[in-house]
């Protein structure tokens, strides 16, 4: 489950996407990031479904880190590096090398033939700028949150500092909320509150053109930009937003758009063989978790004998079948299965629904026919089919699940937070990449305003490990601390697994170049015919 949008310092890390895979492609189910890059340039127009229409179209500047923002963003400005999303592998961008100074400071040598929206060339002063104006206006996302500051070495080399140690700090340099731009662009669109609705900035493949607001936003062709290797085959990009995911499905089949971007993979399914439309699905390095409340708050969760026969109760191939539309498996891991840090911590035996076995737990945790346990889950209307399969589940070993669904606002108040009140609640985090805020959910620092589970299991010396982990330069090393982590969740039984999550979109036939940026999120840049 993710949030729409990202609404506290870590939420933008952990709650929504990033590496696009597929293992569930079978000719009716296209991958994202399997077309070869387009060769071509046309006059034509592109037009693409968003799910809302972004509140800003400058992340930094603005203060948020919102899906649309960032799809947005990405095409209009370029990152100093950025991911191969097949393989995972960090790759120059702006920036055509860097070397750590120590563990919290990195020397970025950029490009000399980047040339800004305004004309002028892409030097030193301008990271410098778009660092500090992170720390200014968006010190508590990920915008900011981890600079502490940026020094201009010479016209071409900067040196950034981060707070932390996490050698995979730089792959979240190249997510497209860390667009870089110069103070004498944003100046020039009118100051920073101006230049979050008119962003004419950046060096990227597109330009910002126009806004109507509540209809749609337009950007152009940059004809002069730097890599010679893009091609961009339309020359206007058009974002309509409509949060009906049939009238996006529609609109393709009419003709009106080319691409659905968002659709619950439920319904994009049914599409699945229609030759119309082209179905694309794919993992993204989330996976999701049933976790269990341990907070202040917390009932009957707090006992472990109860997490144990909840998780025994519950029936994983059926959740998973549900949750991904058939096009997925439940999973064994925290990690998603593609992840170097990946372990088959559950054997399917393990997996397997046991009903007895439930009922037994909950008999010695003081549950029988005369003392029933009554639980209440609590998400947002795309999870109500699995809610659906894990009340009937439940329900067999004489668990009452009461299903509690709100929207964004309640929700996020409702499980994030120290005075959260429900029993279950099932989200998932980014894990595909050690970024500093993974695993946020566990980090006694948060526990105070964001809790997800709750301050009881957690402790000092796990936060610990946590960060030794993130911070571990050894990838062998990385890995058994790994599996040392992993195996304290699972004896504690924080949470059970379910399943990877998926993006899915519909475009029209002749459309290629499906890709996507960090989180699974869409890149607009490489559609072509």
């Amino acid at each position: 489950m993710s949030f729409k949008k990202v609404l506290a310092f870590g939420l933008a890390a952990v709650m929504t996407f990033s590496m696009a895979t597929c293992a569930f492609a079978d000719g009716e189910v296209k991958n994202a990031n399997e077309d070869p890059a387009n060769t071509q340039v046309t006059d034509e127009t592109i037009v693409i479904g968003l799910s809302s229409e972004p509140s800003a179209l400058w992340a930094i500047g603005s203060g948020k880190v919102e899906n649309e923002l960032v799809i947005v963003q990405n095409a209009l400005q370029d990152t100093l590096v950025k991911v191969d999303r097949n393989t995972g592998e960090l790759l120059p961008n702006l920036a055509t090398e860097w070397e750590w100074v120590d563990d919290t400071h990195c020397k970025f040598t950029l490009r000399d033939d980047v040339t800004m929206s305004d004309g002028t060339p892409l030097v030193a002063d301008d990271v410098v700028y778009t660092v500090n104006a992170a720390l200014e206006y968006s010190p508590n996302n990920d915008s900011g949150a981890y600079f502490t500051e940026a020094v201009a070495d010479d016209e071409h080399t900067v040196t950034i500092g981060f707070t932390t140690a996490a050698p995979d700090l730089l792959k979240m340099l190249s997510w497209g909320n860390f667009g870089i731009v110069s103070e004498d662009e944003v100046t020039a669109a009118g100051g920073v509150e101006a230049a979050i609705k008119n962003p004419v900035m950046g060096s990227g493949k597109y330009r910002f053109k126009e806004w109507n607001s509540g209809q749609s936003i337009v950007l152009e062709r940059n004809d002069n930009y730097w890599n010679p290797d893009y091609k961009g085959y339309f020359k206007e990009i058009k974002f309509i937003f409509t949060n009906d995911a049939a009238a996006r499905a529609m609109a393709v089949l009419s003709g009106d758009s080319q691409v659905a971007y968002d659709m619950p993979i439920s319904m994009a399914s049914t599409y699945k063989g229609n030759d119309q439309v082209n179905l694309i699905a794919h993992t993204f390095g989330q996976n999701t978790r049933l976790y269990y409340n341990q907070g202040e708050n917390a009932g009957a969760t707090k006992d472990i004998k109860v997490r144990q026969a909840i998780d025994k109760a519950l029936d994983f191939n059926a959740i998973a079948g549900v949750g991904t539309a058939g096009m997925g498996t439940e999973v064994h891991s925290y990690f998603p299965n593609e992840s170097p840090y990946y372990h088959d911590m559950f054997t399917a035996e393990e997996r397997a629904q046991d009903i007895e076995g439930a009922k037994a737990l909950l008999a010695e945790a003081g549950y029988d026919d005369s003392n029933p346990l009554e639980l209440t889950i609590i998400g947002m209307q795309d999870q109500n089919d699995v809610f659906t399969v894990m009340q009937a589940n439940l329900a067999q070993a004489g668990i009452k699940l009461n299903i509690n669904i709100v929207d964004t606002p309640a929700f996020v108040e409702g499980v994030a937070f120290k005075n959260a009140s429900y029993d279950l609640v099932h989200v998932g985090d980014l894990v595909d990449a050690r970024y500093p805020a993974m695993m946020v959910f566990f980090k006694q620092g948060n526990i105070d305003t964001f809790c997800i589970g709750g301050p009881k299991f957690t402790t000092p010396e796990l936060e610990a490990s946590i960060q030794e982990f993130i911070s571990e330069p050894d990838e062998e090393k990385a890995k058994e601390e790994a599996l040392a982590i992993e195996q304290t969740f699972k004896d504690g039984c924080w949470y059970s697994n379910t399943y990877a999550e998926m993006h899915a979109a519909l475009t029209a036939k002749d459309i290629k170049g499906y890709t996507t940026i960090e989180r699974g999120f869409l890149d607009c840049t490489n559609f072509y015919k």
